[in-house]
Formats: C-alpha cells, sequence, structure tokens
C-alpha cells in the first residue's frame, strides 16, 4: 500500500462496509479486508435500518429480502402477530461490499490484525495507514462484561410445508426464531447455554423440536453454525488510530432486535468521528471525540442488555431453569430507560453538517438521551418558538415545516413504549 492510503477496514461485515463506503464517498483512500465468506444465513431485518439503506439508494437492485411475512410469539403467555422483514445476510454483506467497491474502496480477500500504523494480514505481510477500523465482530476481542456465555446455533432445516412466516418461541433451555420462506425453505436459531449435552447438530434439532412439534422429523441441510450470542459491553476507547466498530465494540443482545442496525449506526458514528479528527486535529477534538464515542456505546450497550434482561424476566413459565435464571440478571438490577417527567434543555455532543459538536438538545419523556434536530429544525429553538407562539409562531418560523414540528413536540412529549 502506498503512502497515499489514509484508511483500513478490517471487516466487511454491515459495520465495515458502510464504513469503507463512507470514507470512499469523502474521497480517502480505503483499503476494506474481509474473507468474503459469509455462509448463508437469514437475519431479522429493522424498519429504521431498511429505511436507512433504502434512503441512501443501497437496496437498489438488491432482490434478497423477504416479507412482510407473519410473524408469532409465544412468550410470556403473549401470543402476538406481527410482521417483519428478513434478510440473507450474505447477500447484503456481499452487496455492501460491492457498493464500498464502487464508491472507490479496494477489496482484499484476506483477513487481519491491527498493529502500530496499520494492519498484518494473515496471508502475511504489513500494510500502514495513518488510521484502521476494526469491524471484525467478536473476533476483535474487546470484551468488557458480559452475560452468561451463550451460543446461537442455526441452520438450513427440510422438513413439512410450513406456511411462510417467522416464529420467535421460547423453550426451557432457551428460545428459537425460526422462518418459513414462500419458496419452502426453512431456517432456525436456536439460543442455549454454551455448555450442554450433545454435539450441535443434535442440540439444534432438539430446540427447534421443542419450539415446533412439526418439525420434529425435520433434517438438516448443510452443516450447523455455531456462534457466540452473549451480549457484551464495550471497553473504552482511547486510541482513535484504531477505531471498532459494530460488534467490535459492543455485541448487542439478539433479543433487543438492535444488532444490524448497532452495526450500522456506530459506523456512521466513527465516520463523524474520522472527519472531525481530520477537520480540526488536536487534543480537544481528540478529548470530544473519545467522549462521543465512548458515552454512546456505553448508553447503547447497556441499554439493549437491559432490554434483553427484561425479556428474559418476563418469561416465567421457565424462570427456575439454568438458562433463564443465569441471565435474569445482567448487566443489573437498573430499569431499562427512565423516562423524563418533561421535556428540559441540556448540552450534549452531537453529529452535525458530517462533524462532531457540542449543541443543546432537548431531554424529553420519549427521548431522555435527547434530540438535536426535527428535520433540518434546530430542536431546541422549536422548543422555545413552540413556548412562545404555538402553532403560529413555529409557521411564522418555518412554514411548512409547522405542522411536523408540533407533532414531532408532541410525540416527544409520551415516554416511549
Amino acid at each position: 500500500m502506498t503512502q497515499g492510503d489514509d484508511l483500513i477496514v478490517l471487516g466487511g461485515g454491515p459495520a465495515g462496509a458502510i464504513s469503507a463506503l463512507l470514507a470512499a464517498r469523502d474521497g480517502l483512500r480505503v483499503r476494506l479486508i474481509d474473507p468474503c465468506n459469509t455462509p448463508p444465513r437469514l437475519e431479522g431485518l429493522s424498519p429504521r435500518l431498511r429505511h436507512w439503506l433504502s434512503g441512501q439508494g443501497l437496496l437498489k437492485g438488491f432482490d434478497k429480502i423477504h416479507g412482510p411475512l407473519r410473524r408469532t410469539v409465544d412468550w410470556a403467555g403473549i401470543s402476538d402477530s406481527n410482521s417483519e422483514f428478513v434478510i440473507f445476510r450474505d447477500a447484503l454483506d456481499q452487496h455492501l461490499r460491492r457498493a464500498a467497491r464502487d464508491a472507490g474502496a479496494t477489496l482484499i480477500r484476506d483477513s487481519g490484525s491491527p498493529e502500530s500504523g496499520g494492519v498484518i494480514l494473515s496471508s502475511g505481510g504489513h500494510l500502514p495507514a495513518a488510521m484502521v477500523i476494526d469491524a471484525r465482530g467478536r473476533k476483535a476481542g474487546r470484551a468488557g462484561a458480559q452475560g452468561a456465555a451463550t451460543l446461537a446455533f442455526s441452520g438450513w432445516l427440510q422438513g413439512p410445508g410450513l406456511t411462510a412466516g417467522v416464529s420467535l418461541t421460547a423453550i426451557a433451555t432457551g428460545w428459537v426464531w425460526r422462518v418459513a420462506l414462500a419458496d419452502g425453505r426453512i431456517w432456525a436459531q436456536t439460543v442455549m447455554d454454551a455448555a450442554g449435552h450433545g454435539d450441535p447438530a443434535e442440540r439444534f434439532l432438539n430446540g427447534v423440536a421443542l419450539a415446533d412439534p412439526e418439525l420434529r422429523q425435520a433434517r438438516l441441510e448443510g452443516a450447523v453454525s455455531v456462534r457466540a450470542a452473549q451480549p457484551r459491553l464495550p471497553v473504552a476507547v482511547e486510541d482513535l488510530s484504531v477505531l471498532p466498530v459494530g460488534d467490535a465494540l459492543a455485541s448487542m443482545d439478539p433479543l433487543s432486535g438492535h444488532g444490524q442496525f448497532w452495526a450500522v449506526s456506530s459506523a456512521l458514528a466513527v465516520a463523524a468521528v474520522r472527519r472531525s479528527l481530520a477537520a480540526c486535529p488536536g487534543p480537544e477534538t481528540e478529548d470530544l471525540c473519545r467522549k462521543f464515542l465512548n458515552r454512546r456505546a456505553v448508553g447503547t450497550g447497556l441499554h439493549q442488555a437491559r432490554v434483553g434482561r427484561d425479556f428474559i424476566r418476563s418469561e416465567q413459565r421457565f424462570a427456575d431453569q439454568p438458562f433463564w435464571k443465569r441471565r435474569a440478571a445482567f448487566p443489573d438490577s437498573l430499569a431499562s430507560s427512565t423516562p423524563k417527567a418533561e421535556i428540559g434543555i441540556d448540552e450534549a455532543i452531537v453529529v452535525e453538517k458530517g462533524l462532531l459538536t457540542r449543541r443543546e438538545v432537548l431531554r424529553t419523556p420519549r427521548s431522555p438521551e435527547g434530540v438535536a434536530w426535527f428535520g433540518p429544525v434546530p430542536a431546541v429553538e422549536a422548543w422555545q418558538v413552540y413556548q412562545q407562539g404555538g402553532l403560529h409562531g413555529l409557521n411564522a418560523r418555518w412554514g411548512n415545516w409547522a405542522r411536523r414540528i408540533e407533532q414531532a413536540l408532541a410525540q416527544e412529549g409520551r415516554p416511549s413504549n
């Protein structure tokens, strides 16, 4: 690599591919390093991430999203029915890596690890870089406090024809997420204690059969994937020349449904850090960047871990079973959120025009961590104008945006469910 290269991104999942894409769009010379061997698997796609990807034009020409599929839940005595989109994760990774390459990043099919001033490739050799983004997921080995050791056993099944849909089912030994596609393919993920009897295939099939008796005679197609799945809280970022993103920074509880969105949102946060360091180098900016990254990671990690814990506690049928008992107290006993009683003004570090800055934000019952903007309108200014002049004042100041601001303020005044 020549001295003109600016950035190496290790790992080509959503967090790494988006990081490389954004840097390439900023005009940097970027190397994206990934072995490009993601096995075929299904994951849920949150509405927020789908909306963001679509808004960035990153779903154009992509046809590996299925849904909406009817979703049923058997948990805590609730038989809920809703809908969910699912996505082929291997296809998404490949698609996003291609988008990064089209934006100007160079893709290297390899793996590696960060080292002072660059990256050591698994195939041998050292690539120098001013900055490294570590998107290797749990392989990055930056674990802070973590929950009870947990494994996710996943695989494709051949079985009876099921109605297309998604199910989430609590069982005594863990929980099972199952997807039946319209073409007859079945994907399942069984989440259990890391310690247990039987080989991965046996544990996987036993869990699936407990959750869905119709699949007792189902046959496994291919190998069972085994991945660590316990939530992990972040370790403070100190070295700004190696920036972790996604699961390399903090691993979300899969029950929180936040994994892919966290990966992409953390890539956006690191992009703001990268731009801020380049635009205004120096100790003050470095301190701002560390505070932004660490407060955001700790806040998100703790919140999502508590959401998963509360979901575990809500299931009382198996409360005395080892799997459920071991997960009922992590990360602590604090509430997953403590809404404010009323709207107030505070200062926070936010992203403005792609850079980090300190700005007044609204702390609200719905968004206690703060809201900086309603679209293009500063949230604090909108609140102050509304307090003084109501809808008329908003209309005089922002015209067509007035009604939307009023609706947003009304929503912010209510706690989030």
